[in-house]
């Protein structure tokens, strides 16, 4: 785009001639780095070119930087309400903050998984800092302002000195990875705030100034609240959605996972067995003479039935064990580190906890489908009921 086509004043200097695009008109000439122009305050951006420099006017005047934010905020509302990806839409969140907060140079979002933060959207760092963690009890300490204040999503602003001390405190775990690539060591200020949603920290962003110690105003401590509560919105929508993709793999009446769930975990389960060199034992399981139970004693007995051999797979299963309902009385229960001779033990385990007949039927799965490794498990299960 050519310059003078900016949405904001500019000046070009060739030589003697001064040109000056629509915007511009009726402003002096800039003589130095700022332009004070009534009640208007400009910052003057100096671009040289072969045609001349260009001189361009940033208003920072504070309403036009309030304009300018809330632009911003737009934006990625906008992107939100396009169900743009809420994890992307954290970076742009990020960067424009970074873009608009006065004194910001730098920042991070760190995303809150139980006791720990991870951070998933950077600007001004490196990438490599990109999944640096640290715990619940280190984000307060390097925070600095007790619960309270952290539940209520109040900024803070630490300087020089204060931010060596905190982060020496705060980021045990992390360390090496903030101070070599979160440029510890030059942070001046930096400005925190707790990200807050119906009285939880989701997570944490963090603005920086590598410049001066007072980098931060009351107006960046304003603008920075209005990115955080934005930043809380994607929050909010990103556990929607993973609580609709939970959902989506759940089965309702026992909660193990359906059918769906099997068939996107069979094949990392698989991976993960052939890289830790361990079998992978699948059991097809079936509950018998449902139609007649409920036949005879009416459908919410069959869901007892149903909900009790469920039960009875949860509480077998060890860490690395899953369990799914796939059809009306049939299950799969996944097994890591099963060997073959364990699979005929843990069936006749469950059968013996049981008030139902329930037939099964395993194997340990190699390099098969999970097509492949059903059907072979589910010969075996009929066989176990005394067929062919």
């Amino acid at each position: 785009m050519n310059p003078l086509e900016a949405p904001y004043p500019v000046f070009l200097l060739r030589g003697e001639e001064v040109v000056a695009n629509a915007l511009a008109q009726g402003l002096p000439l800039p003589q130095g780095e700022t332009l004070e122009v009534e009640e208007r305050s400009y910052q003057v951006v100096r671009l040289p070119t072969p045609e001349g420099t260009y001189l361009l006017l940033l208003e920072t005047t504070p309403l036009a930087i309030r304009a300018r934010a809330y632009q911003s905020l737009l934006a990625v509302l906008k992107g939100l309400l396009q169900h743009e990806e809420p994890e992307g839409l954290l970076q742009d969140l990020i960067r424009e903050a970074v873009a608009v907060v006065p004194g910001a140079e730098a920042g991070s979002i760190l995303l809150r998984e139980g006791g720990f933060f991870y951070l998933v959207a950077q600007e001004g760092f490196s990438e490599d800092l990109l999944g640096a963690r640290t715990s619940l009890e280190e984000e307060l300490a390097w925070y600095g302002l007790g619960v309270d204040n952290w539940l209520k999503g109040r900024p803070r602003v630490l300087k020089g000195t204060e931010i060596r001390h905190l982060s020496s405190l705060s980021t045990v775990e992390a360390r090496p990875a903030f101070f070599e690539h979160g440029r510890l060591l030059e942070i001046q200020a930096t400005l925190g705030l707790p990200i807050v949603l119906e009285g939880e920290v989701l997570a944490a962003m963090n603005l920086d100034s590598f410049s001066h110690p007072e980098a931060f105003t009351p107006l960046s401590l304003e603008l920075a609240q209005a990115f955080a509560l934005e930043a809380a919105l994607l929050l909010k929508a990103m556990r929607e959605r993973q609580a609709l993709q939970e959902k989506a793999r759940t089965d309702p009446l026992t909660g193990l996972g359906n059918r769906r769930a099997l068939e996107e975990t069979f094949p990392q389960l698989q991976a993960e067995a052939r890289t830790l060199g361990e079998p992978l034992g699948l059991i097809y399981w079936d509950l018998n003479g449902l139609k007649a139970l409920n036949d005879r004693e009416g459908h919410a007995a069959g869901d007892r039935a149903l909900k009790s051999l469920a039960t009875a797979l949860k509480s077998l299963s060890r860490r690395r064990d899953l369990a799914f309902r796939v059809g009306g009385d049939e299950f799969v229960s996944l097994h890591l580190g099963l060997s073959p001779e364990e699979i005929p033990l843990l069936i006749a385990r469950l059968q013996a906890n049981l008030p139902y007949g329930v037939a099964a039927g395993g194997l340990c799965v190699g390099e098969e489908s999970l097509e492949e490794a059903l059907e072979e498990a589910d010969r075996r299960m009929y066989r176990a009921k005394g067929g062919p």
